[in-house]
C-alpha cells in the first residue's frame, strides 16, 4: 500500500481532494469483523457427537478419566463420599471426533439410595432417547487396588449387567484403574482373577466385552475410546428400552434386582429387630432382679445393665428407621414416571428444609453451650496462687496442680479455676 501524502489546496471545500488514501483494502471491515468472530466462536461439529457413558462403583476414577479425556478438571473426590450425584454430560473433542462423556453416579452411594440412583439413570436414558441421543459405548471402571471383589463392587457389577443387558456387552469396555498405586505383582494377579474364564468378568468377555487399563494419563484415556470412536455403533441399553416402552421401574430388570435386595434387607432388619426386642425384655427382667440397695457391686451391675438396655433400644429404633426407609424405596419403585419425578421434587424440598433446620439447631446448641460455659465459669470456685507457693492446691483435697485455668481434680473430681 502506497503512503498517503496530503497536498495543499486553494479552497477549504476542496481540501479533501488532495488526500491520497492509497489502494483499497483486500476485503471490507465487515469481513474482518466476521473472520475475528468466527475464530472466537467454538467450532460446530459436522455430525452428531458420539455419546459414551462412564460407569462403575464410587471411587474407581470415573471423574478422573473424564478429566483426562476432556482436558479440564472435573469434581474429583478424594474421600469415601461420592462427588457425582447426577448424570453429568461433558462435551469434548477426542482426535477428530466430537464426543459427549456421561459421568454417572455409582450404586451403594454414601448419600443416596440405589433407588434414587436408578431413577436418575432411567430419567437420563428417557430424556436422551426423546432427544434422539443413543449411546455409542460404555466404559465400566474397576479399581485394581482393591485386594478383593467387595460386596459393594459385586453389587455394582450385577446392577451394571441388568442396566446394560447381555446383548449389549459387546459395546462395553472393562477398564481397570489405579495401576500406579498398586504393586505390580498384585495388580497382574488381580487382573487375571477378573478376566479368567471363571472370573467376575469371564462371561462378559465371552459375550464380546474388551478389557483395557487406564494408567492415569491423557494418552491412556484416549486409547481407551479409540474402538468406540472409530468402530462403535449406536445402541439402546436394556434399561433405556424398558423405560421407553413405558415400564415402571419395578418392572425393569434393574428395578426387580433392587426390589429383591430391598426384600432381603427388610427380612434381615426385621429378624435383627425381633432378636434385639427379646434382649431388651431380658435386660428389663434382669434389672428388676438386681436392685439391691446398699450393695455397691449389685448396684453397679444394675446400672451397667440399664445402659445396655438403653443401647439396645437405640439399636431397635435405628432398625425401625431402616425398615421404613426400605419400604419407602419399594413404594417409589412402583410409581410411574411422572409420579416418581414429583416425588423426587418433594423429597429434595424436604431435605433442604431438614438441612436448614439442622443448621439452625446446631447454631443454637453452640450458642447455648457458650452461654453455659460462661455461666459456669462465673460460678466456679477460684484458687489464688500464694506468694510463697509454687503450685495451686485443690480447695477440697489440697492436691497440687501447676497450671493456670479451669481444671478437674483427678483425686476428688472437684472442678475449679486457678488464677493469680
Amino acid at each position: 500500500m502506497s503512503s498517503s501524502v496530503v497536498v495543499a489546496s486553494a479552497t477549504a471545500d476542496d481540501s479533501w481532494r488532495g488526500v491520497d488514501v492509497g489502494s483499497p483494502p483486500p476485503y471490507s471491515v465487515q469481513d474482518q469483523i466476521w473472520d475475528t468472530a468466527k475464530q472466537s466462536l467454538p467450532s460446530v461439529p459436522p455430525e452428531k457427537p458420539l455419546v459414551i457413558a462412564v460407569m462403575g462403583p464410587t471411587g474407581t476414577g470415573k471423574s478422573t478419566l473424564i478429566s483426562k479425556l476432556a482436558g479440564r478438571e472435573m469434581n474429583i473426590g478424594h474421600n469415601l463420599s461420592s462427588c457425582t450425584q447426577e448424570c453429568e454430560e461433558v462435551p469434548c473433542k477426542v482426535g477428530d471426533k466430537y464426543v459427549i462423556l456421561v459421568d454417572t453416579p455409582g450404586f451403594n452411594d454414601t448419600e443416596r439410595s440405589d433407588t434414587e440412583i436408578l431413577y436418575s439413570l432411567a430419567e437420563w436414558m428417557k430424556d436422551s432417547y426423546d432427544d434422539d441421543i443413543l449411546l455409542s459405548g460404555i466404559i465400566y471402571l474397576h479399581s485394581i487396588s482393591d485386594a478383593r471383589m467387595t460386596n459393594s463392587s459385586l453389587q455394582n457389577l450385577r446392577m451394571f449387567r441388568k442396566l446394560c443387558g447381555d446383548d449389549n456387552l459387546k459395546n462395553v469396555i472393562l477398564v481397570t484403574t489405579k495401576w500406579g498405586i498398586t504393586p505390580e505383582e498384585d495388580a497382574h494377579r488381580r487382573e487375571r482373577d477378573l478376566t479368567s474364564e471363571n472370573g467376575f468378568w469371564g462371561t462378559m468377555i465371552a459375550a464380546g466385552s474388551s478389557v483395557r487399563r487406564f494408567e492415569n494419563s491423557n494418552a491412556s484415556a484416549k486409547s481407551l475410546v479409540e474402538d468406540i470412536l472409530y468402530g462403535g455403533q449406536r445402541f439402546m441399553p436394556k434399561i433405556q428400552e424398558e423405560v421407553v416402552q413405558g415400564k415402571k421401574l419395578a418392572d425393569t430388570e434393574a428395578g426387580a434386582f433392587i426390589n429383591d435386595a430391598l426384600n432381603n434387607l427388610q427380612e434381615k432388619y426385621q429378624e435383627e429387630k425381633e432378636a434385639l426386642t427379646e434382649e431388651v425384655k431380658l435386660a428389663e427382667r434382669s434389672r428388676k432382679c438386681q436392685l439391691f440397695p446398699g450393695n455397691t457391686i449389685m448396684t453397679s451391675r444394675c446400672l451397667e445393665n440399664q445402659r445396655m438396655q438403653e443401647a439396645l433400644k437405640r439399636e431397635c429404633r435405628r432398625l425401625e428407621r431402616q425398615v421404613a426407609e426400605k419400604e419407602e424405596e419399594q413404594r417409589i419403585l412402583h410409581m410411574d414416571y411422572v409420579e416418581a419425578l414429583q416425588n423426587r421434587i418433594q423429597m429434595y424440598a424436604e431435605k433442604e428444609v431438614e438441612q436448614r433446620e439442622q443448621h439452625t439447631n446446631n447454631v443454637e446448641a453452640l450458642q447455648n453451650r457458650i452461654k453455659r460455659l460462661e455461666e459456669s465459669k462465673k460460678k466456679m470456685p477460684r484458687v489464688k496462687l500464694g506468694f510463697w507457693h509454687l503450685n495451686w492446691k485443690c480447695l477440697v483435697c489440697k492436691r497440687k496442680h501447676p497450671n493456670e485455668g479451669c481444671w478437674t481434680c483427678p483425686n476428688c473430681g472437684f472442678v475449679q479455676e486457678n488464677v493469680y
